[in-house]
């Protein structure tokens, strides 16, 4: 490996150093209670349900575009699952399928008006947004509960003293990796991320891609539904409400353009677990949750100008001026 791509190589990974900085940081702060297996398994196991917003936002950005409805789509989804396999006693296997499907509905709806029709993301997705939330009171305000064991096993069952979500997350971040590195779906991803107009003049149907990314972004954003049910152990009304901009945020500092066409899952991943870092440490701290809110949109800055630093950094590589 030359200099250049190693130099390349550490700015497209640096989510990592940064990662182990900040847990670095609050170990040496809270070492007792931060540098504990215990605490280590928590930070994965509450991260697995943002994980999968974040690789939702992160498909959609890879194509150029973006989602503000997956934690919509991720309450709606388990709200609606759950009221049909309380009432109709499904059982809970097929509870899980159902949730995924609806979450796909939900990305297909988006996919439609913006990869069929060629709407602006920001403003279908805003205005899905509020949809699904408002829906989603429409179908049953409050909680709901008596689910079945199945159902809520993959958000809180344990395996060999771990919680099952940990694996799903990982299992998932090495399968999309494996789809987007080595698919022609992957490929066309990026390509339509990076230069749309070109791709769509390589033969390549653009519209459909878009749509594409869109219903498996629902899908995930589905699976996060179904996580945070199996955590609380109820569906609630306000399930993931709050939470597209902290999965955005995990996206983009994980090194996801936001122009498209640039980022990996795995550094989504690095993104999404540095998240639950800092939560864990603020928490350990005693910080009031006021400063955390507060702390929360400086991240998503912080997000962003990282981005825009990243690019900058890569293109003064490539220029050769480093």
């Amino acid at each position: 490996m030359n200099s250049k791509k190693l130099k390349l190589f550490f700015v497209d990974n640096m989510i990592w150093l940064i990662l182990l900085g900040v847990f670095l940081f609050f170990g040496i702060i809270k070492p007792r209670t931060f540098l504990t297996f215990q605490n280590v398994h928590f930070i994965l196991y509450v991260s697995s349900m943002m994980g999968f917003l974040v690789f939702a936002e992160t498909i959609c950005l890879l194509s150029g575009n973006f989602d503000l409805s997956i934690g919509e789509i991720a309450g709606f989804s388990a709200m609606v699952t759950a009221v049909i396999t309380v009432k109709s006693g499904l059982p809970g296997y097929l509870g899980i399928i159902l949730v995924v499907l609806i979450g796909g509905l939900c990305g297909a709806f988006n996919g439609l008006l913006v990869g069929k029709i060629r709407l602006n993301p920001f403003l279908v997705t805003l205005g899905t947004s509020i949809m699904f939330d408002w829906l989603t009171m429409v179908v049953r305000r409050g909680s709901v509960l008596g689910l079945p064991a199945v159902y809520l096993a993959p958000g809180g069952a344990r395996v060999f003293g771990v919680y099952l979500a940990i694996f799903i997350l990982l299992g998932f971040a090495i399968l999309l990796a494996f789809v987007l590195a080595k698919t022609i779906w992957g490929s066309n991803l990026y390509s339509v991320g990076g230069n749309i107009e070109a791709t769509r003049r390589c033969g390549i149907n653009t519209d459909k891609v878009v749509f594409s990314a869109f219903v498996v972004a629902g899908m995930l954003a589905g699976i996060s539904g179904l996580l945070y049910t199996g955590y609380m152990g109820v569906a609630t009304s306000n399930l993931a409400d709050g939470t597209v901009f902290m999965a955005f945020a995990g996206a983009v500092i994980g090194g996801v353009s936001l122009t498209g066409g640039r980022g990996s899952i795995l550094n989504a991943l690095g993104g999404t677990l540095l998240l639950g870092i800092i939560e864990a440490g603020l928490t350990m701290m005693a910080i009031d949750p006021a400063w955390q809110g507060t702390f929360t949109g400086v991240l998503v800055l912080v997000a962003i100008l990282l981005n825009q630093s990243r690019q900058i950094l890569r293109d003064r590589i490539l220029m050769g001026e480093m």
